[in-house]
């Protein structure tokens, strides 16, 4: 199992909504784990917490109201590097500079 997190993001001032994103990429089912953090508090306070079991080349998608979410984190654990990531803060239905982590930006840990 491979762990991901984005890392501390601040949120626009608009932010209405977090988006999270997982891509299985892969051609078979693959289950991964998800966690938002809001870093307002300490220690900080865990918002979301959900098991995914994606198809083959499926996608899931979670949307979380933020509008009193200053800091906040997301974590990922996927049984492959194969699943894809995605998270961003969005406003109105569109996505925000600067609140937009890509696959490539994630860190693994662990």
């Amino acid at each position: 199992m491979a762990s991901f997190t984005t890392g501390p993001i601040s949120s626009s001032s608009d932010i209405d909504t977090i988006r999270i994103e997982v891509l299985n990429n892969t051609s078979s089912r693959k289950t991964s784990s998800v966690r938002l953090y809001d870093l307002s508090f300490t220690p900080k306070r865990r918002i979301v917490s959900q098991s995914l079991s994606l198809a083959a080349y499926a996608t899931a998608t979670i949307d979380v109201p933020a509008a009193t979410i200053e800091r906040w984190e997301a974590q990922v654990t996927a049984p492959s590097t194969s699943v894809r990531l995605w998270a961003g803060g969005r406003s109105g239905g569109r996505n925000l500079a600067g609140n937009t982590i890509i696959n490539s930006e994630w860190i693994q840990y662990e």
